[in-house]
């Protein structure tokens, strides 16, 4: 499960754009994982063009995991399984797909976060931590209380909401084990070169913790 650099799909994002082509781009640019999340689009579509997302994943070795849709991420034997709150709850989840995939659980503040720590997750989204326009009903949650998040689970957490590549040292520097993102990397024409400075800073931020110790 190699969550680092995770790039979330967005209807906004792909109204004149080819999904595949760009997906690719952001692949090459060095994302470790895809989350394919759209709303507005049919159950055969999704299912379409995630049998050509799991393909060129698999191609280039980088993670697919599905949002919501359990019966999707099953049809096409993703390698995980993203549900929130208003999802079929990840007890259930993890009856229908066993060990097969990992589940992430989407939370968006501590006291949710103590709320689901027993719960049948391998990993935590957590966020907003930045404002972002990308959701229209995010809850700001900040950087100080990923810090607090971070210490209070076992579970990894993947930090989500208005991260760029400036504020990645600081997110990482709160002990998110990965980040999520769409507009950072979607927001931008070159999406490669867009992912490419994620990657960058990342591995910037890396090399400075290692030569602190």
């Amino acid at each position: 499960m190699n969550l680092s650099i995770y790039l979330v799909t967005d209807d906004a994002y792909f109204k004149d754009r080819d999904l595949v082509s760009t997906v690719e781009q952001a692949i090459q640019g060095g994302i470790t994982a895809l989350q394919y999340r759209f709303k507005n689009k049919t159950s055969r579509q999704m299912y379409e063009e995630l049998l050509v997302l799991r393909e060129l994943t698999k191609r280039y070795n980088v993670e697919l995991v599905v949002n919501d849709r359990v019966d999707l991420a099953l049809a096409v034997s993703a390698d995980g399984v993203h549900v929130g709150e208003n999802d079929l709850p990840p007890d259930v989840v993890r009856k229908l797909v066993g060990d097969r995939m990992y589940i992430g659980y989407s939370v968006n503040s501590l006291e949710k976060l103590r709320e689901v720590e027993h719960l049948p997750i391998d990993y935590i989204g957590f966020g907003s931590i930045y404002e972002t326009s990308t959701k229209k009903d995010c809850k700001l949650v900040g950087i100080e209380a990923l810090r607090q998040a971070v210490k209070m689970t076992s579970k990894p957490i993947v930090a989500i909401g208005g991260i760029t590549h400036y504020r990645v040292k600081e997110v990482l520097s709160a002990g998110a084990k990965g980040i999520a993102v769409v507009s950072a990397i979607l927001g931008f024409e070159d999406v490669k070169k867009a992912t490419e400075e994620l990657v960058s800073a990342c591995r910037s931020y890396y090399r400075e913790k290692l030569h602190s110790l």
